[in-house]
């Protein structure tokens, strides 16, 4: 039999990347997303359902864990837009153009949705424990789930959808086109996650 050579064509990406010493920082965020709820019980609507809380987006120039916060993850987000994806841009160039954090209580997901208007997003895990819901993404091509034969199983030719555990310290970053959803959490303990996007800036 003739050798057969598969060529992945236009993947879409999934970087996981684990956060240096985040039990600390976690402690400090997690007080900082507490008092944003004690101060607005009603947050805002977007994917969360359930009683599930959304923040108004953060003023990360405005607050000190949060500029530390972002000082720990930017060395990861330039390395994937610099290097994985080879883009040309400079540290100067890269924006954080959004950023929230989402309480999931018990009982409460997320439903499927994407980011426009920006090139990457990410999510990082504040707080997670076992059963507290597993992040879903979507195959983006949707044709393919319109004529899918019935499988013995999935691959990474046939899967329509993956799947990741949460993780204290996990940093998950992707194109933003990708939809998503957050399964129901099943524990006892909330799930604090922070959301953020990335815009990388064009030379004028």
């Amino acid at each position: 039999m003739t050798q057969i050579k598969t060529h992945l064509l236009f993947p879409s990406p999934v970087f996981e990347c684990k956060i240096d010493n985040y039990k600390e920082i976690n402690l400090e965020l997690e007080k900082y997303i507490h008092e944003l709820k004690k101060n607005d019980s009603k947050g805002i609507k977007a994917s969360n359902a359930g009683n599930g809380w959304h923040s108004p987006y953060f003023s990360i120039s405005e607050v000190d864990i949060l500029k530390k916060f972002v000082k720990k993850i930017f060395p990861f987000i330039y390395k994937i837009t610099a290097e994985h994806y080879a883009w040309n841009c400079t540290p100067e160039k890269i924006r954080i153009n959004g950023m929230w954090s989402v309480i999931n209580e018990k009982n409460s997901y997320n439903v499927r949705h994407f980011h426009p208007n920006c090139n990457l997003s990410a999510a990082y895990y504040v707080k997670a424990r076992e059963k507290c819901g597993r992040i879903k993404f979507f195959d983006p091509v949707d044709q393919k789930a319109m004529q899918s034969p019935a499988k013995k199983k999935d691959t990474a030719l046939s899967a329509e959808a993956a799947y990741f555990i949460p993780s204290e310290g996990d940093l998950l970053i992707f194109p933003s086109y990708l939809h998503h959803s957050v399964e129901e959490n099943m524990s006892e303990e909330e799930r604090i996650v922070i959301s953020f996007n990335i815009q990388i800036l064009k030379d004028i």
